[in-house]
């Protein structure tokens, strides 16, 4: 599988990109330094880029388990973030999950573990419960567009995603909107 990893050259060109803005140039160092980050840009700015960059950065070629999780709010945030993954051309596997798609679909395309697991709190915290997957080796989480998720009532399935990842060593938070609380449960320290 390391022989089509992409280097962040290569992405950048494939996603017709010359330089990064100043805010994915600080998030990529924030990120890279900090076990939390919170990462606060208006919509249109960048930020799943921001966030997937160091996230491919982090994620190991040689492992064949799932080892970072993006939960998005609604369906169609998550399927743009695996479509964005998708045109970036890593070379890793993304799967994405949500409500509404078949459950056996979402089986089958774990036969092949993907390195990253994009999917909406419900469905994801589902497929925890059910244990659809090995969790050991998920080190990273991004929780996109956070406190879309707690309006809309995801803080149960974000308290249960977070209990079930033992081993996680990076955790960001997006959001657009300035007025932004971080919950206690999501255990930033300092973030």
């Amino acid at each position: 599988m390391s022989t089509g990893i992409k280097t962040q050259q290569q992405i950048l060109a494939k996603l017709n990109i010359t330089e990064l803005n100043p805010m994915q140039l600080e998030a990529q160092k924030v990120i890279e330094k900090n076990a939390g980050t919170v990462l606060l840009s208006p919509t249109g700015t960048g930020k799943t880029v921001a966030f997937l960059l160091p996230l491919l950065a982090h994620l190991n070629p040689e492992e064949t388990e799932i080892q970072a999780i993006v939960i998005a709010p609604t369906r169609e945030l998550a399927i743009q973030i695996e479509q964005v993954l998708r045109n970036m051309g890593s070379g890793y596997k993304t799967n994405v999950v949500y409500g509404g798609r078949s459950g056996s679909q979402d089986r089958r395309d774990f036969d092949t573990r993907p390195a990253i697991l994009v999917g909406t709190p419900g469905r994801v915290a589902d497929h925890l419960r059910r244990e659809a997957f090995e969790t050991s080796q998920i080190k990273m989480l991004v929780l996109d567009e956070f406190d879309k998720s707690l309006e809309i009532g995801f803080e149960g399935e974000m308290i249960e995603i977070l209990d079930s990842l033992p081993n996680l060593e990076k955790k960001v938070l997006t959001s657009a909107t300035q007025e932004f609380k971080v919950p206690a449960f999501v255990g930033l320290d300092r973030p």
